[in-house]
């Protein structure tokens, strides 16, 4: 079903079992449609355009930097404060920009932006890139960027996932394959890692998501906004129905957020594969790149 105002001037890539729309807008991922059972499993935008403003940040590419920088200062940079005193997903002109679409193929598009010095409020020029891929179920994602000399840099794509189209992705079960986690403070911004063993947070066997994500610890923040610490190969699990997503990356986490901030909360599951979100643990890179696989298949 066409939303009113919806824009079809988007980059379409599609494999067998996959349909991806694409937007030259924050290089977002638009949509993705599984051709069996027939079905979007992931957050749309009415219009394409709102990608550089909608404040869920929906299948955007997030860059130069993902999650809350506290304070909106890192090694002495005064950052953009546009999250309150802290600084989220990039700063306000990260948010509003157009990438240049590069290569297209039926399974492939490449996008790129270049930054210049002092945008973003970082010291140096950047070139950043981001492709598409998809092969037979998955989508595959790469990301990298070239400096001048080292600059802070931790992208994502800002995925949103709900399997049976259902209200709430309460419904849905998970299974990480992690043992610590990021607790946040009261702004939201991650404050220490802790051991999740025993805990309502530990992910490590097949969990309803819904038992975590109304818990009494995580009613501050209305549901999960937090970042699993990743392993080797780590993969995230999630189902509902008969379908299955499986996800890896080679991050050294992944943010969980529930959508507790959506028009209809909880009716998503964002999936952000990134660094760790503590300001003291944020990364300098003059070359970086970090691969994402989403992959769809039936119970």
């Amino acid at each position: 079903m066409a939303f009113a105002g919806y824009n079809r001037h988007m980059d379409v890539i599609e494999s067998s079992e996959l349909k991806v729309e694409l937007s030259s807008f924050s290089a977002a991922v638009h949509s993705l449609y599984v051709k069996r059972p027939g079905r979007y499993v992931t957050l749309r935008l009415p219009d394409e355009r709102l990608h550089m403003d909608d404040p869920s940040y929906s299948g955007n590419t997030i860059f130069p930097y993902a999650g809350r920088i506290k304070g909106a200062v890192w090694k002495g940079m005064k950052l953009d404060r546009n999250d309150g005193c802290n600084s989220l997903h990039g700063g306000f002109s990260a948010h509003k920009a157009c990438f240049d679409l590069l290569e297209k193929s039926r399974f492939h598009a490449l996008y790129h932006i270049h930054r210049n010095e002092g945008d973003d409020c970082l010291p140096c020029a950047r070139d950043y890139f981001v492709r598409y891929e998809v092969k037979d179920s998955t989508l595959l994602i790469r990301h990298s960027m070239n400096a001048a000399r080292p600059v802070l840099c931790d992208t994502t794509c800002h995925l949103y996932f709900n399997l049976d189209g259902s209200s709430t992705v309460g419904n849905h079960f998970i299974r990480l394959e992690s043992d610590e986690m990021v607790v946040n403070d009261s702004e939201h911004c991650g404050k220490e890692i802790i051991k999740t063993g025993g805990t309502v947070f530990d992910l490590s066997d097949w969990k309803l998501l819904a038992s975590v994500i109304h818990c009494d610890e995580l009613s501050f923040s209305r549901g999960l906004n937090n970042a699993y610490l990743l392993k080797g190969g780590s993969s995230l699990q999630l189902s509902a129905g008969e379908l299955m997503l499986s996800a890896v990356s080679d991050s050294p986490a992944v943010v969980l957020y529930s959508g507790g901030y959506l028009i209809h909360p909880f009716s998503f599951l964002a999936v952000e594969f990134q660094g760790i979100p503590i300001n003291s643990m944020r990364e300098e890179r003059k070359g970086y790149e970090r691969n994402m696989a989403f992959t769809f298949s039936f119970l």
